[in-house]
């Protein structure tokens, strides 16, 4: 039984007779729709039929008042609809759309939300090489392309059209509109609050039994605020490691006992993250992290078959954080060099705890080389040459030279966030809600300068200032943040032995995409104290376990 997968095949007899055999084993049950277009869904997808006779699968809130979007409603749904022509019609809410992919073979097109899904109806998966070369080139950068040819993801915010195997795409929401906004205002703080409360409450009112990922951070900490001023019932868990930069329990128990809830912890158990292993789903891209899956388990055991999963994923990005010097930049450029931009300037130095002057400096060697706007790019552990040299195209990129700085580095904090939202493996075909990347959130984090968001020399400034009456002040103002690095560090140097084997003798290496030589200096060193470099192989080693789990 797949609780919310999603089927669905315009083509021939065959491969509507296959898809539907794929949809009985899997419980998914048909919708009636088209004759021509056979949809089916798992008992944990909402559906509605509209006036037009659409179908809507999943949630669509209405615009909430005073959004900056009030076109078409917002939440995780994907709708389905006949165009005049004759054609279909599909179309994905923007930023927490429910996955959808698409395949094109010879008897038609296959629509489908798991990859499982998709063998089971015979789509025969084959290794996309040049994508290979694309992820480890512009990490994060997510894109319609998937690792297997011919399998192309309909992106949040996108619809199209299909006329047998003609699709066409088409970009229904971008940022840059929300960003082209961005404008002070004293009210940012109250919006925010507002915003967060409303999108909280509209996703907890149909949810009977709802658990927190409470990490003790600010975002889930604001999460849980909402949850609680929305009347919601929910239960709330932590997960610590036994090293102290990734243990926040004192924080996760603080903002339980300042809003009356009970937490549950637990603490993460060494030895269980075997890199041997293949991940247990097999996905149309590199997901699960082998280093988290004691989290994955820790978490996933935690829960309730049909609970809920709430977590504050995407804060960070929505509310611009990084140490750039960007708000000074974008201060000077949209406001001159007056008072915006000197106090733009104390905010930076507090920020960064250095000297007014330093800042200054800093500010003066970024507009002397630039801000461009493209992805970063790295070949860390692969030969010189050997990845793709210009990223593949995302329809997100129109527009982007023309925005400031501090809005580029923001979108492009969101873009990357929305990579991570389908690969823990404890979300799998499991009911999972990140309310801050709720489209009206998102929407009104765009349209505040950048400038904003470091106010006082703070970080996500104006989303501490929103909740810091509801939160303990430890919480609400703390400036570090919890970190992996150490159980990573442990787990990377406990199994060398099978991270050498992935990548020395697996399928990148074969494909010349691992600098071998390099790579077993790094596995042969006996610390790894002083530099990251453990994650990139991680990485490596990941995207091979994805290989291994492909049929």
């Amino acid at each position: 039984m797949m609780n919310r997968g999603l089927l669905a095949a315009l083509g021939d007899p065959g491969l509507v007779a296959r898809v539907n055999g794929a949809a009985r084993v899997h419980g998914l049950k048909r919708i009636e729709f088209d004759r021509d277009f056979h949809l089916f869904a798992g008992p944990g997808l909402h559906r509605e039929r509209v006036g037009d006779g659409a179908v809507i699968l999943g949630e669509c809130f209405p615009p909430l008042s005073g959004s900056c979007d009030a076109g078409s409603g917002w939440g995780s749904w994907l709708s389905f609809r006949l165009i005049a022509s004759g054609s279909l019609g599909v179309a994905r809410a923007a930023l927490t759309g429910l996955p959808l992919y698409w395949a094109s073979c010879d008897a038609g097109l296959v629509f489908f939300s798991h990859l499982e899904l998709a063998l089971a109806a015979g789509i025969a998966p084959c290794l996309d090489i040049d994508f290979l070369r694309h992820q480890l080139a512009y990490q994060n950068l997510r894109t319609e392309r998937t690792g297997i040819v011919d399998v192309r993801e309909l992106l949040p915010g996108m619809s199209l059209v299909a006329s047998n195997k003609d699709v066409k795409i088409s970009c229904d929401w971008s940022p840059w509109r929300f960003a082209a906004l961005a404008h002070s205002r004293g009210s940012a703080a109250l919006e925010i609050e507002h915003t967060i409360d409303a999108c909280v409450a509209a996703w907890a009112a149909s949810r009977p039994e709802i658990l927190l990922e409470l990490s003790g951070g600010l975002d889930s900490s604001i999460v849980a605020a909402a949850l609680s001023a929305s009347g919601a019932r929910f239960g709330a868990i932590n997960v610590a490691t036994s090293s102290p930069d990734g243990d926040e329990r004192r924080y996760a128990r603080a903002v339980a006992a300042c809003l009356g809830i009970g937490v549950a912890e637990v603490l993460h158990a060494p030895g269980i993250d075997d890199l041997d292993q293949p991940p247990a789903f097999p996905s149309p891209r590199p997901s699960s992290f082998g280093a988290l899956l004691g989290v994955d388990t820790a978490l996933g055991s935690a829960a309730s078959a049909g609970a809920s999963l709430f977590s504050g994923i995407g804060g960070d990005n929505v509310f611009a954080l990084n140490r750039s010097v960007a708000p000074v930049l974008d201060a000077l450029q949209l406001r001159g060099p007056g008072q915006t931009a000197l106090l733009s300037l104390v905010d930076l130095a507090r920020l960064a705890n250095v000297s007014v002057w330093h800042a200054l400096r800093l500010c003066m060697r970024q507009w002397r080389r630039g801000t461009p706007a493209t992805w970063p790019r790295g070949e860390d552990y692969v030969p010189p040459g050997a990845l793709a040299s210009e990223p593949f195209s995302h329809p997100w990129d129109a527009g982007a030279h023309q925005a400031p700085y501090g809005k580029r580095l923001q979108v492009q904090a969101i873009r990357r966030i929305l990579d991570f939202l389908d690969r823990p493996a404890r979300w799998y075909d499991r009911d999972v809600v990140a309310p801050l990347l709720s489209q009206p959130v998102v929407e009104l984090c765009l349209s505040i300068p950048s400038w904003d968001w470091i106010a006082g020399g703070h970080d996500r400034a104006a989303a501490r200032a929103a909740f810091a009456n509801r939160l303990p002040s430890e919480v609400a103002w703390r400036r570090g943040k919890g970190r992996l690095e150490t159980m990573c560090a442990q787990i990377f140097i406990g199994q060398r032995a099978t991270i050498r084997e992935l990548l020395l003798e697996g399928r990148l290496a074969r494909e010349g995409l691992v600098d071998r030589e390099r790579a077993e200096a790094y596995l042969a060193r006996d610390r790894i104290d002083g530099d990251y470099d453990y994650f990139r192989l991680l990485e490596l080693a990941d995207i091979e376990r994805w290989i291994a789990s492909l049929p």
